[in-house]
């Protein structure tokens, strides 16, 4: 009995554990471009940027509050909903 519940807290372990992986990648993918570009400038404030290439990485970057809410709904589905 100790094994079949060791196995189902390993398994919730991993689940766990990738859902926040999934987590930090996200966040990553979605700040690592504004973060660059804002360095860009720093580094050189004479880069002429095209607006949409200045745009695009804000967006995204805001858009990241959006996206560990999405994760937790959908890698915390019940298997049942009685």
């Amino acid at each position: 009995m100790a094994c079949v519940e060791g196995g189902a807290v390993a398994k919730a372990e991993m689940k766990v554990a990738s859902m926040v992986i999934l987590m930090v990648l996200t966040f990553l993918i979605s700040w690592l471009p504004y973060a660059g570009l804002a360095m860009l400038v720093v580094y050189n404030p004479d880069v002429q940027i095209h607006p949409l290439v200045g745009t695009v990485p804000v967006y995204l970057a805001k858009s990241s509050t959006v996206y560990n809410p999405m994760i937790y709904i959908y890698l915390n589905k019940q298997e049942s909903l009685t």
